[in-house]
C-alpha cells in the first residue's frame, strides 16, 4: 500500500490525540515498509504487531472517551463514538484470535483496512469530535508532543521491525502521561481510581487541585485514602450498575456519594474508562461543565448549542442511580424505584474470559443476567461433543430468565464467545419482588410471552427459510451506519458459532458469503462485512433460492 502522510487535515490540535494518532500513521507506514521487503511477516512480528494494535485501541479510544467526560460532551455522541470504538477493538479481536502458532497474517488485506480506517476515523469522527472538546473545554488540551516519533528515527535508522513494534508500544504508553496531565490542569475536579481485574476500585492513582478544593482537602489527603474509603457503602454499592453503565455507553453520567476527609459529599458525577499504564481506570469528574458556547461546525452530531446539549444535573437525587442499566429494560420498568435500587445494590459484575463456561446444563443459575459487554452463546450439548448454539446473546439482552422465574434447572449451557462482561441479578430477590408486585409478576409473562414468539419466529426461519434468507437477515440485523454512513456488520462471532445458530455447515455459510462478495453485495475483511447497497442486498434475498 502506499505511505500514509501525515498533514495538517490529520491534525486535530489536541496533543495527546494527535501524537496517538501519529504514532499509528508512523506504525502503518512502518509495517508496509517492512511488506515492500518481504511479502510475509513472521510469527514474532505477527503477534508483536496484534499486541500494538489491541494496545492501540484500549489505549487511544479510552483517552478520547475520557477527554469527553472532562469536558461534557452530550452523552448521545458519546454512545456513538464509544460503539465505534467497540466495533473497531472487536475487529482487532478477532484478528488476535484467528492467528495461531503458525497462521500467517496477510498483512496487506490489515494495512489496507487500517489505511482506510485512519482517514475516515481521524478525519471524519475524531475531527467533530476534537471541534467539541475544544469549544467545551475551558483548560488548553495540550501537552508537550515531540514533532517525530520514535518509530520513525528507527525505521529511519534501518532497526529492527520486532524492535519497531516494541518501541511504537513504549511510545504509545507514554501518551498515557499527557492524558494525565490534561486532568490534572482541568478546571473540573476529577480523580483517577484503578480498578483491578473484577472491576472492583483498589487505589487513588490521581486527583487535581479542584477535586481537593471540591473535598475541602489538600491533594496529598485525598491521595491517601483507598478507593474504597473514598467511596463508602453508598458508593461501592451503586459500583456494578455504575460500570456496568460505563462498559456499555461509554460513560456514567448521575449521582454518586463519596466520602472525604471532611463527611459524606453526594454529586453529580460523569465517568469514563482510562488506561493508565496498562491497568484499567475509571475516571471520575464532579459536577456538570459550566459550558454556554455554541459549537461551532461540528458536523450533523453537534449542530445544537453546548448548553442545549450538555447533560443536566440531577441534584434531586440523593441516592441511587437514577436512570440506569435495570430502569431502561422493559422487565424492570414496572418495580418501584426503592425495590429497583435494592436490586441494583445486590447486583454483582462478571468477567468472563473468552470460552468460560457460566453454568452447564441441568445446574440452576444463581441469577438473572444482563450482558454488558461481549456475546455469549446458549449451547446444548449431547453426548459424544455435538452441540447446537440456539442463541447468541448480545448487550444489553438478558438470558436465564425462565430459569430463575420458574426454579427450574437450565437445558442449556451458557458460554462467553469473546472477553465478557455480565451483570448478574440475583434469582431469590428478583423471585421475592415478583410475589409482593403484582405489576411486576405481569411483566414477567409479558417478558416470556415475548421470548416464546421470538423463539417461534426463530424456528420459523431455521425450518422455512432458504440458507441465504437466514444469513442476509442475519446480516442485516447486525448491521449499523457508521458516522461516515457506511452500513456495517459486525460478525457477533466466529463463523462456525453463526453456522451452528443459523443451522447451516460452516462451508454453506463460506460459500453464501462468497457469493454474495461476488455479486458486489457485500466486502468482508475477517468480521467486518460492508454493506454498499442495503436495497439491493434485500432485493437479492427475495430472489435467490439457495437451499
Amino acid at each position: 500500500m502506499e505511505q500514509l502522510a501525515w498533514s495538517d487535515a490529520l491534525k486535530t490540535e489536541i496533543d495527546v490525540i494527535d501524537k496517538q494518532h501519529r504514532g499509528l500513521v508512523d506504525m502503518v507506514n512502518a509495517s508496509a515498509r517492512r511488506l515492500a521487503d518481504d511479502s510475509a511477516l513472521s510469527g514474532e512480528e505477527v503477534r508483536l504487531l496484534l499486541g500494538y494494535l489491541r494496545d492501540y485501541a484500549e489505549v487511544h479510544f479510552s483517552t478520547e472517551e475520557a477527554l469527553m467526560a472532562l469536558c461534557g460532551v452530550p452523552s448521545d455522541y458519546v454512545q456513538n463514538h464509544h460503539h465505534n470504538h467497540m466495533r473497531f477493538l472487536s475487529y482487532v479481536e478477532d484478528m488476535i484470535d484467528g492467528v495461531g502458532e503458525n497462521a500467517v497474517l496477510d498483512g496487506q488485506q490489515l494495512l489496507t483496512f487500517l489505511g482506510d480506517w485512519l482517514i475516515r476515523h481521524i478525519q471524519g469522527e475524531d475531527q467533530r469530535l476534537a471541534r467539541y472538546l475544544r469549544a467545551l473545554s475551558k483548560s488548553p488540551l495540550r501537552a508537550a508532543v515531540a514533532e517525530s516519533s520514535t518509530v520513525e528515527r528507527s525505521v529511519a535508522a534501518g532497526g529492527r521491525f520486532a524492535d519497531v513494534l516494541v518501541q511504537g508500544s513504549e511510545a504509545l504508553h507514554a501518551s498515557e502521561e499527557d492524558a494525565s496531565a490534561l486532568l490534572e490542569q482541568g478546571s473540573q475536579a476529577a480523580m483517577l481510581i484503578a480498578l483491578d481485574a473484577a472491576l472492583l476500585p483498589t487505589e487513588v492513582l490521581r486527583v487535581n487541585t479542584e477535586a481537593a478544593r471540591f473535598f475541602g482537602c489538600s491533594v496529598e489527603q485525598l491521595r491517601a485514602y483507598s478507593a474504597n474509603s473514598l467511596l463508602g457503602a453508598l458508593g461501592a454499592n451503586a459500583l456494578p450498575l455504575l460500570m456496568g453503565e460505563v462498559l456499555m455507553q461509554g460513560r456514567f453520567v448521575g449521582p454518586l456519594t463519596c466520602v472525604g476527609p471532611e463527611g459524606a459529599i453526594t454529586s453529580d458525577v460523569q465517568i469514563a474508562l482510562l488506561m493508565s499504564h496498562g491497568r484499567m481506570a475509571i475516571l471520575v469528574v464532579f459536577g456538570m461543565p459550566d459550558a454556554s458556547l455554541s459549537v461551532p461546525e461540528a458536523g450533523k452530531a453537534a449542530e445544537a448549542t453546548v448548553d442545549a446539549a450538555r447533560v443536566r444535573p440531577q441534584s434531586g437525587l440523593s441516592s441511587g442511580l437514577g436512570d440506569s442499566l435495570l430502569s431502561r429494560h422493559p422487565l424492570f420498568q414496572s418495580i418501584k424505584r426503592d425495590e429497583r435500587i435494592k436490586l441494583e445494590q445486590m447486583s454483582q459484575l462478571i468477567a468472563l474470559a473468552k470460552g468460560d463456561i457460566l453454568f452447564d446444563q441441568g445446574d440452576k443459575p444463581e441469577g438473572l443476567y444482563m450482558v454488558i459487554s461481549g456475546q455469549m452463546s446458549l449451547v446444548v450439548r449431547r453426548e459424544g461433543g455435538a452441540e447446537k448454539v440456539l442463541e447468541i446473546v448480545y448487550s444489553p439482552q438478558i438470558f436465564a430468565e425462565a430459569e430463575v422465574f420458574t426454579q427450574r434447572p437450565s437445558p442449556v449451557s451458557a458460554q462467553s464467545l469473546s472477553s465478557t462482561v455480565l451483570l448478574m441479578i440475583p434469582a431469590a430477590h428478583l423471585r421475592r419482588i415478583q410475589l409482593s408486585s403484582t405489576r411486576f409478576a405481569c411483566a414477567v409473562v409479558d417478558h416470556l410471552g415475548k421470548r416464546l414468539h421470538e423463539f417461534t419466529a426463530e424456528i420459523q426461519a431455521l425450518t422455512l427459510h432458504t440458507a441465504m434468507e437466514r444469513i442476509i437477515d442475519h446480516l442485516l440485523e447486525h448491521a449499523r451506519v457508521d458516522a461516515e454512513g457506511i452500513l456495517e456488520a459486525s460478525l457477533p462471532a466466529q463463523k462456525q458459532v453463526i453456522a451452528s445458530y443459523l443451522n447451516l455447515r460452516p462451508a454453506t455459510l463460506s460459500r453464501a458469503f462468497q457469493q454474495l462478495a461476488d455479486t458486489g453485495l457485500i466486502t468482508i475483511n475477517r468480521s467486518l462485512v460492508t454493506i454498499p447497497d442495503r436495497a439491493r442486498l434485500v432485493s437479492y434475498r427475495d430472489q435467490v433460492d439457495m437451499a
